[in-house]
């Protein structure tokens, strides 16, 4: 009898599933198990269905046809990407007590426990939405781990998280003696710890499991791409050379004529023996973010307010006057405030926008003998702190998105931001961005996060902004189009202000200033 260690605890057995009536398959007669107390990743090209693997697993959706069979008595949790918005307003000790079905009188002290394990600390009374992305990524781990899962289930762990809190993460899970099945672009930080993969083949709906580290599998994924393109290659080469001779031999009589009918069987057999090869992700090609003349400064910073190990918020002087091609990146410490900096430069400016359109609107209406003689104040108390200067458009990267609306349709929302722009342009700028027809029929929320990052450069570049505001700009994107994004920010010439603990993105940016949020405080 096989270990424990060893003991298959999952199977998908001929697991099928499809979207939309079963025009979009993502599993057909699908088999693969998951043994105790390994570490599994699962890759795959965007849309392959990585994210549905994990709703089956938890139950969310079931298999049209096939059956999941989990061994009783093991329990599963999954860390997702991101906390749900219904749940923002929850204190932590309120978010903690949603993952057990009964009042734990003992939740306190468990939570202490989880996020000790997870290297955070914060009052138990605060709400979650008053947390960046990166303490909202360790509550997310910490709440799956408080239900000590017999299988954890890890969707993007290291979004939000520096590289303390990826070594962090990749501590626990070395020392973590259960199933884990994460999913990731995060190449390096896969390699760490992974014994094998599973990998969902887009094209034919498969799963194909494999042993090994990452890169190992990786490696091994490609000698498989090369010996089915060789395979072809012979294929093809045996059709062209019969159906040369075939074209001979039809013209003769008697037994040449018989042998290009054999020749046919050949030819029809090597059609069958040739492969479906693996394709790989489409990656985006360079864009262009057009804009509108400016004349003068886009932004000016005179204060900012950042918060101590205290949880306590602080303001600092920090005079910053942006213009064209200025470009700056706050960077470190986690936990003080740079994504709530962004988010309340967004709020001054958004709250002017609404005034102005008030205001217009009441100008145009002919019927109103109020008018307006002037353009109203649009002070706004915080521009003692920083403001966005007046007729400035902003292009804004959320972290979580939540500068959009998830339940207006992707097609008005670009036409919205386009202003006077065909549909025909719309569909052509969604298209560069792998945003196809039918997505745009469908609402912001139901679209999956790698789409959700791409529509917002798709609004950039339909909105011809001054000014981008970057927080995070590379999560949930798959890291082949994060070359190109760098390349098609380097060559826009208007402001930039970013976030990012993405290293490899930011090595690639150009004529950057670094602003050390840190030394601020000190």
């Amino acid at each position: 009898m096989a270990s424990n260690e060893n003991q298959v605890i999952m199977r998908f057995d001929d697991v099928s599933f499809a979207y939309n009536d079963g025009k979009h398959p993502i599993l057909k007669e699908t088999s693969f198990s998951l043994r105790a107390n390994t570490k599994i990743t699962i890759m795959g090209q965007n849309g392959s269905g990585k994210t549905t693997i994990f709703k089956m697993i938890l139950g969310e959706l079931t298999p049209q046809s096939g059956k999941i069979n989990i061994v009783d008595g093991n329990t599963i949790a999954v860390a997702r990407q991101v906390i749900p918005r219904d749940q923002l307003h929850l204190t932590i000790n309120e978010f903690f007590q949603t993952a057990f079905a009964e009042k734990d009188y003992q939740l306190d002290r468990k939570i202490a426990e989880v996020l000790k394990v997870v290297n955070f600390n914060a009052p138990l009374n605060k709400p979650i939405k008053e947390f960046s992305g990166w303490q909202q990524a360790r509550l997310l781990l910490a709440y799956a781990l408080i239900q000590h899962p017999d299988i954890l289930l890890l969707d993007e762990p290291t979004n939000n998280l520096d590289a303390e809190g990826i070594g962090d993460l990749i501590s626990f899970l070395l020392a973590y003696d259960k199933t884990v099945v994460v999913i990731s672009h995060d190449a390096d930080f896969l390699n760490l710890f992974t014994d094998g993969v599973l990998y969902l083949n887009k094209w034919t709906c498969k799963v194909e499991q494999y042993r090994g580290d990452y890169y190992d599998v990786v490696e091994q994924i490609a000698a498989q791409i090369e010996k089915e393109n060789m395979q072809n290659a012979r294929a093809e080469k045996q059709i062209a050379d019969a159906k040369e001779k075939i074209n001979f031999f039809s013209n003769k009589w008697g037994k040449m004529r018989k042998l290009a009918s054999k020749m046919r069987d050949e030819v029809e057999e090597a059609e069958e023996n040739k492969v479906e090869v693996r394709r790989e992700d489409k990656t985006i090609k360079e864009f262009f973010i057009p804009f509108e003349n400016f004349v003068g400064p886009i932004v000016t910073i005179n204060q900012v307010g950042l918060m101590n190990s205290e949880h306590q918020v602080k303001t600092y002087k920090l005079p910053l006057e942006l213009k064209k091609h200025d470009r700056i990146m706050f960077v470190w410490p986690n936990g003080i405030g740079k994504s709530t900096l962004l988010k309340r430069l967004m709020m001054i400016h958004q709250h002017k926008e609404n005034i102005m359109k008030e205001y217009y609107n009441k100008v145009e209406d002919k019927e109103k003998p109020d008018i307006l003689i002037k353009e109203p104040d649009t002070t706004h108390p915080e521009e003692k702190i920083a403001m966005i200067h007046n007729k400035v458009k902003v292009g804004y990267y959320s972290q979580d998105f939540d500068a959009l609306d998830m339940d207006m349709i992707v097609r008005d929302n670009l036409l919205e931001i386009a202003k006077d722009t065909s549909d025909q342009d719309i569909y052509r700028v969604a298209a560069q961005f792998l945003l196809t027809g039918e997505v745009l029929k469908n609402t912001i929320g139901s679209m999956s996060e790698w789409q959700k990052g791409l529509l917002c450069y798709a609004r950039f570049v339909l909105q011809k902004p001054h000014l981008l505001i970057l927080d995070e700009p590379t999560h949930h994107i798959n890291f082949r189009h994060i070359p190109v994004i760098a390349a098609s920010l380097n060559k826009y010439e208007w402001a930039m202000i970013i976030v990012s603990h993405d290293k490899w993105f930011t090595d690639q940016l150009e004529h950057v200033q670094i602003i050390d949020l840190g030394k601020i405080m000190k």
